[in-house]
C-alpha cells in the first residue's frame, strides 16, 4: 500500500463464532502501521451453532471500528474472511492450457472435487504453476456456497461498508504465517484454533498445498474443564478466558484439575487428529524434513499450551503472534496484537 495524501487504512475482518477481530493496516512498505480491535459476540448456549442474526454481527463489527475511532467510510477497503464446512480449498491439476482457458475448464472439473453443485457455488482460483514436462497446470481452487457467502456479507451491508475482497480462512492464515516464514522447504505449518472449529494449513514450495478444517475448538477445552471440575460451562469459560488473559494475574497450574482436563482433551481430541492429518498429507506430498508447528487463535494464549502440544506431538510447537512477522511487531500501534489476530492479519495483507 502506498502512503500519501488521502491514504486510508485497509481492514482485515475475521468474523468468528465467539468474537469479531479487525486489524487495520495503513502506510507504505517498511512503514506500515497496524491497529487491532476485538469485540465479543453475545454469549450463546453451549452447542448452539445456528447462524447468528446479522444485527448481532453488525453490532460487533461496528464496535471494533469504534474502538479505533474510525467509521466504516474511513477505510479504503475491507477484506473479509469466510469459513465453514461448505468452504472448500483444494489444489488440483488440469491439463496444460492457457490462462484464458483455465476458468471455463474449472467449471467442469470442479464437479469432481466439490461435494455440492457447482452452480450453487461461488468459485475462484489461482494458478500455482505450469509443468511442461508433465503437461499439467496446478490450480488452487476455492469455493463457497452462494447462500453462505451472502449471509456472511449481510452484516457489512447493514453498516454500509463495501467488501472489496473475500478470502477463504485457510488462505488468509497461510498468507499470515508465510509473511514471516519464507517459502523454503521448511514450509509454513499453522494450526489456528477457533472457538468451534480449527484450521490446519501447510504451505511449502514445490509441494501440494494442504488445508483441513478440524471439528475441534476452544469450547471443547471449556467443556473438558467443566466436566473435570464439575462446574457449569459458563463458569469454565470464564476461568479459561481469565487464564489466557495477560491482565488477570491468574496462575495457571498444569497439575491442577482444570489443566489436567485440558491435557486429556488435547490428547484425545486434537493430537490424534493432527497426526492423522499429517499422515494423510504424506500420501500427497513430502512433509518438511523438520516439522515445526505454529498455533494461533485465542486458545493459543493459554500459558504453556504450545509446549504441552509439542511434548505430545514430538516436535517443536510455538505460538504465532502475527505482528512478529512485521519486524517483531515494531510497527504495531495501539492495542498489541495476539495470536487471535492471525486470520485478520492475513486478510489485511490482501489489498486491492
Amino acid at each position: 500500500m502506498r502512503a500519501g495524501i488521502g491514504s486510508r487504512p485497509w481492514a482485515g475482518l475475521d468474523v468468528g463464532s465467539f468474537s469479531v477481530k479487525l486489524l487495520a493496516t495503513q502506510g507504505g512498505m517498511g512503514a506500515s502501521r497496524f491497529r487491532c480491535a476485538e469485540a465479543l459476540l453475545p454469549p450463546r448456549t453451549d452447542g448452539d451453532d445456528s447462524p447468528r442474526p446479522p444485527e448481532e454481527v453488525a453490532a460487533a463489527i461496528g464496535e471494533c471500528i469504534s474502538q479505533l475511532d474510525l467509521s466504516p467510510r474511513s477505510f479504503r477497503g475491507f477484506t473479509v474472511g469466510i469459513s465453514g464446512s461448505d468452504v472448500i480449498v483444494k489444489q488440483i491439476s488440469l491439463p496444460l492450457m492457457d490462462d484464458s482457458e483455465v476458468g471455463p475448464a474449472l467449471r467442469f472439473e470442479a464437479r469432481k472435487h466439490l461435494p455440492f453443485d457447482p452452480q450453487a457455488m461461488v468459485i475462484d482460483y489461482q494458478v500455482l504453476g505450469r509443468y511442461l514436462s508433465d503437461r499439467k497446470v496446478d490450480v488452487l481452487l476455492a469455493a463457497v456456497s452462494r447462500e453462505h457467502l451472502e449471509r456472511h456479507l449481510a452484516p457489512l451491508a447493514m453498516l454500509d461498508a463495501s467488501v472489496d475482497i473475500v478470502d477463504a480462512a485457510p488462505l488468509a492464515l497461510t498468507n499470515a504465517v508465510a509473511q514471516g516464514a519464507g517459502l523454503d522447504r521448511t514450509g509454513a505449518l499453522l494450526l489456528d484454533i477457533g472457538h468451534a472449529a480449527s484450521h490446519l494449513t501447510l504451505h511449502q514450495r514445490g509441494e501440494p498445498y494442504f488445508s483441513r478444517r478440524l471439528d475441534f475448538g476452544g469450547r471443547d477445552l471449556t467443556r473438558a474443564i467443566a466436566r473435570g471440575i464439575q462446574v457449569p460451562f459458563e463458569e469454565a469459560e470464564e476461568w479459561k478466558l481469565a487464564a489466557g488473559s495477560e491482565q488477570s494475574g491468574l496462575r495457571v497450574d498444569w497439575d491442577g484439575r482444570e489443566m489436567r482436563a485440558v491435557l486429556r482433551c488435547l490428547q484425545e481430541q486434537l493430537v490424534e487428529e493432527l497426526r492423522r492429518s499429517l499422515a494423510f498429507y504424506s500420501t500427497l506430498g513430502r512433509l518438511p524434513d523438520t516439522l515445526r508447528l505454529q498455533v494461533s487463535g485465542g486458545t493459543a494464549r493459554l500459558p504453556g499450551i504450545a509446549e504441552r502440544l509439542g511434548e505430545m506431538l514430538g516436535f517443536v510447537v510455538t505460538v504465532f503472534d502475527p505482528l512478529d512477522a512485521v519486524v517483531g511487531g515494531a510497527h504495531a500501534h495501539g492495542r498489541p496484537a495476539g495470536p487471535q489476530f492471525a486470520q485478520a492479519f492475513g486478510l489485511a495483507l490482501r489489498t486491492a
